[in-house]
């Protein structure tokens, strides 16, 4: 319990980018479902992974598109969250950070 407890102080920072509290909480269940589902099928996965109702399934596809989530918002949120949580573990070059998409690889061996 005590790491979904770290998990909700640490995604309660993207409150901002909800207008209201009904889609802050639809936020926190797709974060949830992405933390924890097992594979990649898009919204039925969400819906699976939290052995969600069938008609939440209409739901979720309506939050991704809904107005009330301010995404440009979302977005700044989530980079400087990432960025601030995870500063010592950045890669960075002449002051700036490096981002790469499939291109760093971690060897577990």
């Amino acid at each position: 319990m005590e790491l979904w407890i770290l998990w909700y102080q640490t995604v309660a920072a993207l409150r901002p980018a909800c207008a209201r509290t009904r889609t802050f909480l639809w936020l926190l269940v797709v974060l949830a479902a992405m933390t924890v589902r097992t594979d990649l099928a898009g919204v039925t996965s969400l819906v699976r992974s939290h052995w969600l109702r069938p008609r939440c399934y209409h739901r979720l596809l309506y939050f991704f598109h809904s107005p009330a989530l301010d995404l440009p918002k979302l977005i700044r949120t989530w980079t400087a969250l990432v960025v601030r949580l995870f500063a010592r573990h950045l890669v960075r070059v002449n002051g700036r950070v490096v981002l790469l998409a499939d291109g760093l690889k971690a060897n577990g061996t």
